[in-house]
Parts: C-alpha cells; sequence; structure tokens
C-alpha cells in the first residue's frame, strides 16, 4: 500500500491528537517496510561525539526504570523513525533521540503518528554542530504540531578540553545553557526554567510530564564518559545512577562483604582454636572457605562453642555447610 493510499494528504485533527481519554494499556503497532521504515543506526557526526550515545543510553535506562516503578505503561525507544503528516499536509518523517510515551508499542520498527491513541509525553535531543539548527528549528515546530507534550534538548559540552568550567557553565552549541526544555501549552511551546547552581557547578531543571528533576554536573561530567546527566527521582531525591555506577556500588558493596566475612572468619578460628585446638580449627577454615554457605553468625557459632568434644563441634559444622558424612 503507497503512502498515499494509507493517508489521507489532510492534517490530523488537532482534537484527535491531544485526548487522553483513551485505553493507554494497548499496544501501537511498530513499522519496518518500504512504506514506513524503521530507523537503523545512523552514520553521521553524532557518531563522532563520544558522549551523545552515552547520555542517550543513560536516559533509555533511567527513565525506564523510573516509569516501571510507577507501575505505568510506557514506551522509551532511541533512535526510531517517527511518521506523521504536518501542518501542510506533507508525509514527513524524523527521527527522535529518545521518544517517551505513555503507551506501550509491539516490535522495534518505525512509528506512525496516526497510531498513537494520545500524542507522546517526551522527546530527547542530544545536539550536535550539525543538528542543533534543525532541532531548534523545524524539529521543535514538527514536535509541537504533533502535540509532544514536553521537549528537552541536552548539549553534549564535547569541547576536547576536559572540564573547562566556562565551557560548561554556559554550554557550546545552544543559546540559553547546556539544558534547554518546553513545555506544550495551548499548542505552543514554552519554555521551562535551568538553573544555574554556582557552587554546585550543576545545572537543574524539572519535568512536570515526567515529573522528575534533570541535573547536569560538572563533576559527574568530568568523571564519567555518559555526559553527567542524571534523572532525578522526585519521590525520594534519589539519582538515577548510570550503569558504571552501579557496577561501582555491587563492587563497593561486594568488597564490604568480603572483608567483614574476614574479620568473621579470623575471629570464629581464634575463638575455635582456644577452645579445640589447632587441627580442629584448621579443619573449620577449610570448611568455610571450600563451601558455598555464608559464614556463619556469632549465634550459630556460640551455639557450636557447646559442643563437649571436638568431634562434636566438627560435626555440628559440617552439617552446616552441608558435609555431613565427609571428613571436611
Amino acid at each position: 500500500m503507497a503512502i498515499s493510499e494509507a493517508w489521507s494528504l489532510q492534517a490530523e485533527p488537532r482534537e484527535a491528537m491531544t485526548s487522553r481519554s483513551v485505553d493507554l494499556s494497548q499496544p501501537i503497532p511498530s513499522w519496518n517496510t518500504p512504506e514506513y521504515p524503521a530507523e537503523w543506526p545512523r552514520d553521521d557526526e553524532m557518531s563522532t561525539i563520544p558522549r551523545h550515545g552515552f547520555i542517550l543510553h543513560y536516559l533509555l535506562a533511567a527513565l525506564s526504570f523510573l516509569l516501571r516503578q510507577r507501575g505505568r505503561p510506557f514506551g522509551v525507544h532511541q533512535d526510531i523513525g517517527l511518521h506523521f503528516i504536518d501542518a501542510d499536509g506533507f508525509v514527513q518523517k524524523c527521527d527522535p533521540d529518545l521518544i517517551v510515551m505513555p503507551f506501550p508499542n509491539t516490535g522495534r520498527g518505525s512509528l506512525r503518528r496516526r497510531d498513537m491513541p494520545c500524542p507522546p509525553d517526551c522527546v530527547f535531543e542530544v545536539a550536535s554542530p550539525s543538528t542543533v539548527q534543525r532541532d531548534l528549528g523545524i524539529k521543535k515546530d514538527w514536535y509541537a504540531w504533533m502535540g509532544v507534550r514536553e521537549y528537552w534538548i541536552l548539549d553534549p559540552v564535547d569541547s576536547g578540553i576536559p572540564g573547562d568550567p566556562a565551557l560548561f557553565k554556559s554550554g557550546i552549541l545552544l543559546p540559553d545553557g547546556p539544558l534547554m526544555g518546553w513545555e506544550l501549552v495551548q499548542d505552543r511551546y514554552e519554555p521551562l526554567e535551568s538553573l544555574w547552581d554556582e557552587q554546585a557547578r550543576s545545572w537543574t531543571a524539572h519535568s512536570p510530564v515526567l515529573d522528575c528533576g534533570i541535573l547536569f554536573s560538572q563533576t559527574l561530567h568530568q568523571q564519567h564518559m555518559d555526559g553527567g546527566y542524571r534523572i532525578v527521582d522526585l519521590q525520594t531525591g534519589v539519582q538515577l545512577p548510570s550503569t558504571l555506577e552501579v557496577h561501582d556500588q555491587l563492587e563497593e558493596r561486594q568488597a564490604q562483604l568480603e572483608e567483614k566475612d574476614s574479620e568473621i572468619l579470623g575471629m570464629v578460628a581464634t575463638v575455635t582454636r582456644i577452645r579445640y585446638g589447632d587441627f580442629v580449627a584448621d579443619e573449620l577454615m577449610v570448611m568455610m572457605q571450600r563451601s558455598d554457605i555464608p559464614v556463619p553468625g556469632a549465634d550459630t557459632v556460640q551455639a557450636w562453642m557447646t559442643a563437649p568434644t571436638a568431634e562434636r563441634f566438627l560435626e555440628l559444622a559440617r552439617r552446616y555447610f552441608g558435609l555431613q558424612g565427609t571428613n571436611g
């Protein structure tokens, strides 16, 4: 079916585009056909900006987690084709860097505006020198026409001068700082406030539609390739961590547990050595080191210590570590 047969080349009615009294739990279809080709990874200037992809990967993961926690139907997608009819009745296609929808979709192909039960909640674009004028111009007009409720443009601040304070404060590509957003009010985009904190060296903004904060931190920008942008859960005040931060937190927690286990092992071995002698203490250490069973707590060890003989003590230990009938 040709595009002209699939769609009437007339602008979609505004009331149909803005109504939200619909069932948002039903997924809309995705497309990958000659008429509605999917958006595949692009080979353009953005691929040469290291932070661009990292910022989008972070936003995809953080926003998906936040919406999942709230139990709402949603779709969050990176680099997909979005097909629509513009205000002049022409079929158009654009490729939002990240789109957030209050309903799910099937597959991973392109989306058609006419299939959507209501407008998307939000679009994020990460600017680059070759796309920033389009992001601020025609794309902004298109998203407003389609009824996208909120629109953000983020500056990756990739200057080749890491941590330059002046460049971070003012941004490089955008006219009003590196974090610019708009909310749709009566079919027109009105600016959302972004605030610079000189002491914290960070930008902050609030997304009314997504009900979250957006933080852009110079410290995080210097430390991580994901650009220093963070989504903030306003219900808890917690910054949603990046994948790297989660990995580092898990490693730190594991190290703490291993240190605690090591201390417990030492204390248990010392008490056992005093009570039952070197041989029994060495046998217990071998069991604890070979077993996947967690190190026993103080109450368990104290119960073992009531054993009248070394043989009974080792029997209790073997039973705990699942080594009954063995010699350790």
